[in-house]
């Protein structure tokens, strides 16, 4: 029987069908009612019934001529769908929570009417969303005689670049937590940069006021405070949520849990909804996020009849929730093509690689250098943007052949050469010529083709050995010279590096000698 009732079929007392997923069941209780029960959370709650308790009423049948009918057992009719007529016709408990029954054309002639109203747009936690956790730590200012005064998280500046992403159809950086030692891209990487700027401007909307007015608020409604917390969520908020989501529009939620003002800055979060489900004869409200304390995941919140709260599957209950005035931001963009977790680099491809503590791009153009002490060849910098000027060739070291172990995966401990796309020259370095601000080992791109020495070589160091993936940072260190390939934030040259990010070679190892794969072509 299962979630359908055929002609001639029927329920006597305490028999059922069930919705295929189990969330809905309807069943001949023993009371003579015929109801329907929507289960959430182990709780069976009545959303229609036949309201024929205390009639005697002992079976439910689906008649041959398409009528669904309650009788006594005298044979006595107290409730029927009235549609007769329709010979063949059968009832069946959708998955959406709705009784139906159905004509054998397939039209629908009754239903209960307890259908589950429900939209999920387009976005993924597990691709639209940010592969780090919100483990930022802000220092908002300095106090002679305490210290640095620090708050903890950026979760509304991660919910609105998220967002920004999303609506502009650009792919999210695919930064994976464990590429940081603190998980997090570091201040002074444009993405931190960019996701605390949009952090302040996720405050600096009309909306924002709520963090105040709620945390102060009861939940439930008092003569002078208006409908309090939760009223406001579901009277006002939720319907303003499933609209914008019928929209086509993902929404920014604030979610309360402070209850002063104390606790607005700790207590209080924000995420990103995508979808809902409203079950309005059952009076359950479920809100589908990607909430940015919880990495690749979808989070629901839900609250039912009795509740006042939204309860959370990651964490503790919220006190309520609003939408945040968002506006749309054009985010900055590296690459359009981001390679898959898995994908491996090979030789003969061409790839994009970053520096991994600023973001910024693996670069070199047509301008030589000309400082004191300079080989004078080719300019190599990072570069805050996206061209043809990215671009690397990688091949076999110094003296191999062009096609030397063409597709083969590049492995840690490999030796290769990186020929700039654009203007043929090797990435290359030598000891004895200053880099132009730092005065480090400068690092240039000479040669062209296979014309070039030793000094184009460089050995990758893969962090954790293996192959060289897309989630793995390398290190690129110089043969000849044993120096890393290096860079470092806020040190340019108007001229000897065009404004852009010095990159050096370095006799030491630190964190700013890791580099890691943007794109493969």
């Amino acid at each position: 029987m299962a979630d359908q009732l055929k002609p001639g079929q029927e329920l006597t007392a305490n028999q059922q069908i069930t919705a295929n997923n189990g969330r809905a069941f309807l069943i001949m209780q023993d009371d003579g009612n015929f109801v329907l029960y929507e289960v959430h959370r182990g709780n069976n709650i009545p959303v229609w019934a036949s309201g024929t308790d205390g009639s005697g009423a002992v079976k439910a049948v689906m008649q041959d001529d398409g009528n669904l009918v309650v009788y006594k057992a005298n044979g006595q009719a107290v409730w029927s769908s009235d549609t007769w007529g329709n010979a063949g016709a059968y009832l069946i408990l959708q998955d959406d929570g709705n009784a139906v029954v159905y004509t054998n054309q397939g039209n629908a002639i009754w239903d209960s009417g307890t259908w589950r109203h429900s939209r999920k747009l387009g976005f993924n936690p597990a691709d639209h969303g940010f592969l780090f956790p919100n483990s930022f730590i802000n220092s908002v200012a300095k106090i002679p005689g305490y210290g640095q005064v620090t708050t903890e998280g950026r979760c509304g500046g991660m919910a609105f670049a998220a967002l920004d992403y999303f609506l502009g159809g650009i792919p999210v950086p695919k930064y994976a937590g464990n590429l940081f030692n603190a998980n997090v891209p570091p201040d002074g990487h444009w993405l931190a940069d960019y996701i605390y700027s949009r952090l302040m401007d996720s405050f600096l909307v009309p909306s924002s006021i709520k963090y105040i007015h709620w945390s102060v608020a009861s939940d439930h409604a008092t003569t002078f405070g208006g409908k309090g917390v939760t009223r406001w969520t579901k009277e006002e908020e939720f319907p303003k949520l499933r609209s914008r989501i019928d929209a086509g529009q993902p929404v920014v939620l604030g979610l309360i849990d402070a209850t002063s003002l104390g606790e607005i800055g700790s207590k209080n979060h924000q995420v990103l909804a995508y979808g809902y489900e409203w079950h309005s004869k059952a009076d359950i409200m479920k809100v589908f996020v990607y909430d940015n304390n919880t990495v690749g995941r979808e989070v629901v919140l839900s609250s039912e009849p009795g509740n006042p709260h939204f309860d959370a599957t990651n964490t503790d209950p919220w006190r309520g929730f609003f939408v945040v005035d968002y506006q749309q931001k054009t985010p900055p963009v590296f690459t359009t093509m981001p390679p898959a977790a898995n994908a491996a680099v090979r030789y003969g491809q061409t790839i994009k690689v970053s520096h991994l503590m600023t973001g910024l791009t693996l670069h070199s153009h047509a301008l030589n250098y000309g400082h004191r002490g300079s080989s004078g060849q080719q300019q190599v910098t990072c570069f805050r943007g996206a061209d043809d000027n990215d671009l690397w060739r990688v091949k076999g070291p110094h003296g191999t052949e062009a096609n030397h172990r063409k597709d083969e995966v590049v492995q840690h401990g490999d030796v290769i050469r990186l020929e700039h796309v654009v203007t043929q020259c090797n990435l290359h370095s030598h000891s004895g010529h200053p880099s132009p601000v730092t005065g480090q080992q400068e690092v240039t791109c000479f040669g062209a083709g296979d014309q070039g020495d030793d000094n184009d070589n460089w050995r990758v160091e893969v962090d954790g050995g293996g192959q060289w993936t897309a989630q793995r940072r390398v290190r690129l260190v110089h043969l000849s010279t044993n120096h890393t390939l290096h860079s470092h934030r806020g040190l340019s040259d108007s001229r000897w590096t065009a404004g852009q990010q010095e990159v050096t070679g370095f006799d030491g190892r630190d964190h700013n000698d890791w580099w890691w794969l943007l794109e493969i072509r």
